[in-house]
């Protein structure tokens, strides 16, 4: 699995939108989203959210945005983590947490689609990007310290990757087959017995 492939999984995760007025039921491949009734919250994949902004039809904002879809108008909820203040205690829990915390799925994905596809929409998008570029970070040092001590250690070891996001896997994933390699060679050597 590369990045792109973690964005578009992303890409299925479910935004509210609130419409304005009334839509049969609009059939997609993923399933059906609707009967859309005005005022009465409903979810859509995060990939036509985008694909509505792409074309102008909505605007994303911090709390709710405003679309229009064949004349319809619908307002449209980012996830509930996606604030600054909710941010800033993800990345602060994750500074005092010794393994890695656990988060909503898809953050960097879906946190990275959406400053990407509506930033002059997003109040706080350059600060949301630094929070998440922190977070990154942070948990980017965590599973590189765990890959060097997993390296050091001279006998097979078993590792549990817990909390890890699926971006996550993609970056770490060179360091993992390293951690292989090495197993193997180790293995090899140990295997070999002189004549």
């Amino acid at each position: 699995m590369d990045p792109e492939h973690c964005e578009f999984l992303a890409e299925d995760e479910l935004i509210r939108i609130i419409p304005r007025r009334n839509e049969p039921v609009i059939h997609l491949v993923c399933g059906d989203v609707g009967p859309l009734e005005a005022g009465v919250p409903v979810n859509i994949p995060l990939w036509l959210a985008v694909d509505l902004r792409r074309k102008q039809q909505c605007e994303i904002v911090e709390t709710f945005c405003i679309c229009i879809l064949n004349g319809f108008f619908f307002q449209l909820q980012p996830p509930s983590w996606f604030c600054l203040e909710e941010l800033k205690r993800i990345v602060a829990t994750e500074g005092e947490t010794v393994g890695l915390s656990r988060l909503p799925p898809y953050i960097f994905e879906i946190s990275n689609i959406l400053v990407r596809a509506a930033k002059e929409d997003i109040v706080n998008g350059d600060q949301i990007k630094v929070l998440m570029q922190d977070l990154w970070d942070k948990r980017e040092a965590k599973l590189r310290t765990s890959s060097l001590k997993l390296l050091s250690q001279h006998t097979h070891a078993h590792v549990r990757l817990d909390a890890v996001q699926p971006l996550e896997v993609t970056s770490i994933r060179p360091n993992l087959s390293a951690c292989k390699e090495i197993a193997k060679l180790v293995s090899n050597a140990h295997s070999v017995q002189p004549d």
